[in-house]
């Protein structure tokens, strides 16, 4: 993050306005609500005088007063010759109008939260061991929340938006629900025995979904421009399994298919054309031409010196970036090094469209369980044809991996793309083993799973996101949970006996850095650091957070399936 306080405040940049959301529900918030923490004025000074050290706390604020009133004693302050009110006539000003960043959450406790689980880990019999892991349970209850009556009844005084039910948030300065993360948190609660909570998290998503057409990266009003890996499927799979409710199944297979559509839509669905024939694949692409509301202040540093339509182009790209989960890592650059040079739009992830390929095979699948076997054979069409997309377009056998493809030129239709072949191993190759695109046995599974064993990627303290490090928090040396499951899962299921092997290491090694970054902390974080096992990851735009939802529920995960194994946690991988 840039020294906000140092930073030389100049001409204010051109304020691009979110694009109106239709809202179904009842306690939408005005758009006139929403540009008090998306655009304006009000918001520019606010993170432009560097008020606080994080861009996200002041569009995290809830109003006292209705948007009007509020906008009204802002243009009323006096301004200094820069334009802005002093710094500290902007905290009173915020002081007397504004409340204070996460009081929109309550706490709550959950109806089926325990302090001892039933059956909780009954694989793991090591007393430390077994203390670390109910004092992570115990974890839930700090996490939980449910929204405060006010967001109910005055959502226009909140960037928070309305959630059905109780959520688990990530931690720290992730005081809402986030979307892909949410997949791992219920992993993590169902081994808590925490069905209800896990299914409460579930609804809201879904809530969401009915109410935005997508689900939004969080539940605020700053993110509804885009949304997260499309994981959804894969939670509603989850919490179906653990309770086998036929009415919460047939509430969500309609959703999901409007998903569907959301993600295989213009912009962004393209089509790609080649010399045997068009495909249609899937990329990134958030409805935002701003600084992102919650990085404000560095979108806007990162675009000095930049034309009108750079700084748009470039705003458009970070805000595309975040929507992958991966914000951000050097795959996103056409100079790895240069954040500036991002290009988000113009790639075609190879992970993402595997994301889609394992939405469309479990849409099948509740097709199924509903008996709609019309919808289950479309589903499974569409798949079939996005696995031979992916296959013909991104693998590359001598690799043995899936690479991106790059657009040549993003305002053609349909578009020619070429793989993006470059010496920089990420996770996000090998993704597309975790879903099927290489077939159970066959020789391209084991092509890949040979592959990433020998990738650079398996460090002492886990999977190194990428070999490259660029300074950004998605690239060497992090190692994230999410992508820890994800591999561990690829190799077991299609990584042949070595694979088994090697994934059985992975869990120990990830679990031996978690259970040392503990002792050592006595906190759970979001990332660590892959060559030092305990050590927390670092980089980015903001310092490394505890809590943490998804570091929870994978260890939670891992824990109950592979049980601990001090003798393999001490080991490394080898091809």
């Amino acid at each position: 993050m840039p020294a906000r306080l140092a930073m030389a405040v100049g001409k204010i940049c051109s304020a691009f306005i979110l694009t109106a959301t239709s809202v179904a529900m009842a306690q939408a918030s005005s758009n006139d609500s929403d540009t008090i923490w998306t655009s304006g004025p009000l918001q520019q000074a606010l993170e432009l005088m560097a008020v606080f050290n994080d861009s996200k706390t002041f569009v995290d604020l809830p109003l006292l007063y209705d948007a009007a009133t509020v906008n009204a004693s802002f243009n009323a302050l006096p301004k200094q010759s820069n334009g802005f009110p002093a710094n500290e006539t902007l905290q009173e000003f915020l002081a007397a109008n504004f409340g204070t960043a996460g009081s929109d959450f309550e706490a709550a406790v959950p109806d089926d939260f325990s302090l001892e689980p039933d059956n909780f880990l009954p694989n793991v019999t090591e007393p430390a061991i077994r203390q670390w892991a109910l004092a992570v349970n115990d974890l839930w209850q700090d996490l939980c929340r449910e929204v405060n009556e006010s967001v109910l009844t005055q959502p226009q005084l909140h960037s928070l938006l309305p959630l059905p039910g109780i959520t688990a948030i990530p931690g720290d300065r992730f005081r809402e629900l986030y979307y892909w993360d949410s997949y791992w948190v219920i992993k993590g609660l169902l081994v808590s025995g925490m069905t209800e909570t896990a299914t409460s998290e579930v609804r809201n998503l879904l809530s969401l979904l009915e109410t935005y057409g997508h689900v939004p990266n969080g539940a605020r009003v700053y993110y509804i421009n885009r949304s997260q890996p499309p994981m959804l499927s894969n939670m509603v799979l989850a919490v179906y399994e653990a309770t086998q409710d036929n009415d919460f199944l047939a509430y969500a297979l309609p959703l999901l298919v409007s998903e569907h559509q959301y993600w295989t839509s213009p912009p962004k669905q393209v089509t790609v054309a080649t010399a045997s024939g068009s495909y249609n694949l899937s990329r990134y692409y958030a409805d935002w031409f701003a600084p992102r509301p919650e990085s404000y202040l560095e979108d806007y540093t990162s675009a000095q010196g930049m034309s009108a339509d750079q700084q748009k182009s470039l705003w458009h790209n970070l805000a595309s970036g975040a929507e992958s989960g991966m914000d951000y890592s050097s795959r996103w650059f056409s100079d790895p090094s240069n954040i500036t040079t991002i290009q988000t739009t113009k790639i075609i992830p190879a992970e993402l469209n595997a994301y889609l390929y394992q939405m469309e095979m479990n849409v099948a699948e509740m097709a199924d369980l509903m008996e709609n076997g019309s919808l289950a054979t479309s589903f499974r069409g569409y798949a079939a044809a996005r696995k031979v997309a992916i296959n013909a377009l991104m693998y590359n056998q001598t690799a043995g991996k899936w690479f991106d493809l790059v657009i040549d030129d993003i305002t053609q239709s349909p578009v020619t793309a070429n793989q993006h072949n470059n010496t920089i191993s990420y996770v996000s190759q090998y993704v597309p083993l975790w879903v099927g695109i290489a077939d159970l046995g066959s020789p391209q599974a084991e092509a890949v799973t040979q592959s990433f064993l020998g990738s650079g990627l398996i460090q002492p303290g886990g999977i190194a996101t990428s070999t490259f490090n660029s300074t950004q928090q998605w690239d060497f040396p992090n190692c994230w949970a999410p992508l820890q499951d994800i591999m561990v899962e690829a190799l077991m299921t299609y990584g042949g006996q070595q694979g088994q092997q090697e994934a059985q290491k992975l869990v120990q090694i990830w679990l031996n850095s978690n259970y040392l970054g503990y002792q050592e902390t006595g906190f759970m974080v979001e990332k660590y650091d892959a060559e030092t096992p305990g050590i927390p990851g670092a980089g980015g735009e903001y310092s490394v957070q505890s809590g943490f939802g998804w570091t929870n529920g994978v260890m939670l995960s891992f824990l109950n399936t592979y049980g601990w194994n001090p003798d393999a946690a001490t080991q490394t991988s080898s091809v």
